[in-house]
């Protein structure tokens, strides 16, 4: 008897792009190959915003930005179903640039919610452009707060619950451009975060029991930084 699909695998439909790869991650851990590819995306989603709520712990809050805008530049990936672009110039039907993408994803998380989020997408874009190429440049006088991020990550972890709900995300997911990496331990080579994923999933919602989810609680403080200061760079 076949378990019963969880709910990243509830509205499957068959992949229509990458299927050789997704098939053989998918025999690995005997899965269907769109449950598979979902519960990747899921694991890799849930690791950015745990690592980001870690930033936020100790304090070094330009991390804690990174690390939740690259979790938002993965949901926008598969919400859109972009391809990686194969001409930097000339961009074909369905590819993306990061930046594009990024976009996308604040858009999908900018739906109607209890509080809204403080940036544009293009505003989101350009503070991950400062906090992914060495803090290089960020116009004088920008600020950003760190509750900023933990509305962010209270954002993600509303659309990691209801995505695999919404009858736009499966066409796109079958199609976007996402490649499975490989763990190997005792002689078994699987794709990393399904088995962890499919656990959890057994008991829990996609985004539900974060680690480093202090996040997750209510504060009335806002706090603005200079983009120079030692709670950003770290220093």
């Amino acid at each position: 008897m076949t378990a019963a699909p969880s709910i990243v695998g509830r509205l499957a439909v068959p992949l229509t792009h990458d299927v050789t790869e997704w098939d053989q991650a998918a025999r690995a851990v005997g899965l269907r190959a769109y449950e598979c590819k979902a519960s990747y995306i899921c694991g890799a989603m849930r690791e950015f915003m745990q690592a980001s709520g870690l930033n936020l712990e100790k304090e070094y809050h330009l991390g804690a930005l990174f690390m939740a805008l690259d979790a938002t530049e993965l949901l926008g990936r598969v919400v859109s179903g972009a391809r990686h672009p194969t001409n930097r110039r000339r961009k074909g039907p369905g590819e993306l640039g990061a930046t594009e993408t990024l976009r996308r994803g604040v858009k999908y998380l900018k739906t109607p919610q209890a509080t809204s989020l403080p940036h544009s997408p293009q505003e989101y874009a350009n503070l991950r452009n400062f906090a992914g190429h060495g803090a290089t440049y960020l116009a004088q006088g920008v600020s950003f707060d760190p509750d900023s991020t933990r509305l962010l990550l209270q954002h993600l972890a509303h659309a990691l619950n209801t995505m695999w709900d919404d009858p736009a995300v499966p066409t796109k997911l079958a199609a976007v451009e996402i490649h499975p990496v490989y763990s190997e331990a005792s002689g078994s080579r699987q794709p990393v975060y399904v088995h962890d994923v499919q656990e959890h999933l057994k008991k829990h919602r996609p985004g539900d029991g974060l680690l480093h989810n202090a996040w997750q609680e209510d504060h009335d403080d806002i706090v603005l930084l200079d983009n120079s200061s030692p709670a950003v760079t770290g220093r």
